[in-house]
Formats: structure tokens, C-alpha cells, sequence
């Protein structure tokens, strides 16, 4: 996995979150895009969506509303504190990709910064950073998880995981993330 090949440089530590490269960018661009394709496939053949550009809110929107009975027993009502956790040897190994739903107004951060580098990487050059990167494959191993059984590697365990809200504070890898 290209991501776990950059802790050869950058250790796999919080305090390293706003360290960027364009390996990050590449891989947060990557991540973006297919979470992209995937939720867009699932959205138009599972509902009534016409709209010929899907965006963040229809994800969230569909995410939302999603029931699957073979994983989760009931609604996703709260996709919000999904989380994954990093199979390294750390207390803080909690990601929450999707915690800014919590606030229905609130988009995600690294969606923001995938469609930052994807637009203006020159620019934005710093939005392809280890956090941004860290957050968007989290979401595509939730996702997988949701799916088909699976989502496990060597980089993330437990995806999809409800972790109780009292102990998700002192486990977050990035203190950024809100809950």
C-alpha cells in the first residue's frame, strides 16, 4: 500500500498531520476519486437521483439513509462515528472520516482538500498532507467494510467499528477530528 510505503519518511504519528507531499496529494487525489466513482454508482442504481452531478451532500444524503442488514442491523444513522482504526502500536489509532457530518452543514475536511489538489494542485499543494491523505483511505476502507466483508489490511483494522462515545476522545489519532 502506497500510503504505509511514506512511513518510511514520515513516521506514522499524529504530529506529522500537516506534513505534505505530492505522494499525499497523489494518494488523497487517488482515494478521492475512486470513493467518487463508487458512491456514485451506488446512489444512482439504489435511488431516484436524476441529477446529472453528484456532490458530497447526495453522499451523505444516501450514507444517511443506508440500511444494509447483513453488516449493520439498522439504519446508519449515525455514519458520523464510523470509525477505523491503525493497526500500530499507538493509543490514539482512531480515524473518524466522516465526523464532520455530525454537523449536517459541515463537509468533510479531506473531501475539501482532495477537491482542492484536484482543481489547483499548485495552489493547494499543501492540502495533500498525511492527515487528508490518513482520512481519505479510512473512508474507503469503511466503505469496502460496509459493502463486502472486508476493509482489513495491514495498514487499518476494525473499519466500520462504533466505538462508545465516552473512550472516542482519548482515541483519536488526530485531536482535530470532531465529535
Amino acid at each position: 500500500m502506497r500510503l504505509m510505503e511514506t512511513f518510511r519518511y514520515v513516521a506514522c504519528h499524529p504530529r506529522n498531520k500537516n506534513t505534505f507531499s505530492y505522494e499525499y496529494a497523489s494518494i488523497l487525489r487517488d482515494a478521492g476519486s475512486v470513493f467518487s466513482s463508487v458512491l456514485d454508482r451506488l446512489v444512482r442504481e439504489t435511488s431516484s437521483v436524476s441529477k446529472p452531478r453528484l456532490d458530497i451532500r447526495d453522499y451523505r444524503k444516501w450514507l444517511m439513509q443506508l440500511e444494509i442488514p447483513r453488516r449493520i442491523p439498522k439504519k446508519i444513522d449515525r455514519i458520523y462515528s464510523l470509525s477505523v482504526d491503525i493497526n500500530f502500536p499507538l493509543k490514539e489509532r482512531v480515524l473518524l472520516p466522516f465526523s464532520q457530518f455530525k454537523n449536517e452543514k459541515e463537509r468533510l475536511k479531506w473531501w475539501e482538500a482532495y477537491n482542492n489538489v484536484k482543481h489547483s494542485e499548485l495552489d493547494k499543494f499543501h492540502d495533500g498532507n498525511f492527515e487528508n491523505a490518513m482520512n481519505s483511505v479510512a473512508a474507503l476502507a469503511i466503505l469496502l467494510a460496509l459493502f463486502i466483508k472486508g476493509g482489513e489490511g495491514k495498514l487499518f483494522i476494525n473499519p466500520g467499528f462504533y466505538h462508545p462515545e465516552e473512550y472516542l476522545q482519548n482515541l483519536l489519532f488526530f485531536k482535530t477530528e470532531q465529535f
